[in-house]
């Protein structure tokens, strides 16, 4: 069964090293699989076969020389013989030494220049991909059809890709620790499937949920209030709690919503208020201990804010 957990290749150190083509149909692909589906035969990796085409190319020129310098050794006077023969190859050799020494911008600018000239084909190629991820999820191969659409989305930045994986994600169970990262797979607009999804793992484990999705759910807040309700955005609250960066960041968001959070978010809060006095917490500090003395004030756990509050007051 594949892993859910697919990450982009470590190897890969540019991303065009991921273009494969097939030379029999001439059809691109960027997927793992190292055959073609359309006419069996092993796919060759496109950067590699314009290395060998550039370095081909070097040999042939080479030995152009050498072939026009053995000419003009046979046809020249004797007495000039060694000198033609000499002048060849130093001209040979020199040529080697400086094409060599340019290889590399020669590699990138052949590549780049098939690439161009291929787009069509490499967009036309991706597509193919794109459907064979979307028979795989509609024959129920859903763990293939995910590896597919991150193989493309390791490619292609879009959101269509990323929906794709998260309705994906969606019919699958959550694994612990086998999830991918939720910050991947943020679309720029609203999206009910991420935002459905992402609330799954936030029950899972909290710690995912890093700034930019805590952000996501704050721009689009009246969207995930109509399809999503309250709790969704109280759960973001509390989420925001786990760090006093995220807590300075969206103090008036965690402020709109501090009557909703439990007992024991309100103290931890308290406790990072009272443990930083020298920021600037706005005004939700003030609203925090007007809510500790409404609700808790009694509450021996919560004495020592009250306290300190009373202190401070008086100072």
């Amino acid at each position: 069964m594949a892993k859910r957990d697919v990450q982009p290749n470590k190897n890969v150190k540019y991303q065009f090293q991921k273009i494969k083509m097939c030379k029999n149909c001439q059809r691109y692909s960027v997927l793992k699989d190292p055959i073609c589906p359309v006419c069996g035969k092993h796919y060759k990796k496109v950067h590699r076969l314009v290395r060998k085409s550039v370095i081909k190319r070097l040999f042939m020129e080479a030995l152009w020389i050498l072939t026009v310098t053995g000419l003009g050794v046979i046809i020249a006077p004797k007495t000039q013989t060694m000198y033609y023969l000499a002048g060849g190859v130093m001209f040979c050799i020199s040529y080697i030494i400086v094409t060599s020494i340019f290889l590399k911008s020669e590699y990138h600018y052949q590549l780049k220049k098939r690439l161009r000239k291929d787009l069509r084909k490499i967009q036309a190629g991706i597509r193919f991909d794109s459907n064979l991820a979307k028979e795989a999820e509609s024959e129920g191969q859903l763990e293939a059809a995910y590896e597919k659409l991150c193989e493309i989305g390791d490619f292609v930045y879009s959101d269509e890709v990323k929906i794709r994986q998260v309705i994906v994600l969606n019919k699958l169970p959550l694994r612990s620790g086998g999830e991918p990262e939720l910050e991947r797979l943020i679309p720029s607009s609203y999206d009910k499937n991420f935002v459905k999804y992402a609330l799954k793992v936030l029950k899972q484990n909290r710690a995912r949920f890093t700034k930019r999705c805590i952000a996501y759910f704050i721009r689009n807040r009246e969207n995930i209030m109509i399809d999503f309700g309250g709790d969704a955005l109280i759960a973001i609250a509390d989420t925001a709690l786990r760090m006093k960066l995220y807590i300075l960041e969206y103090s008036s968001f965690i402020e709109e919503f501090l009557p909703d959070l439990p007992k024991e978010r309100i103290q931890r809060l308290c406790s990072i208020l009272y443990a930083n006095p020298d920021l600037d917490w706005g005004s939700l500090k003030v609203s925090t201990m007007e809510l500790v003395g409404r609700k808790y004030r009694y509450d021996p756990e919560f004495k020592r804010f009250l306290v300190n509050e009373r202190v401070i007051s008086r100072g």
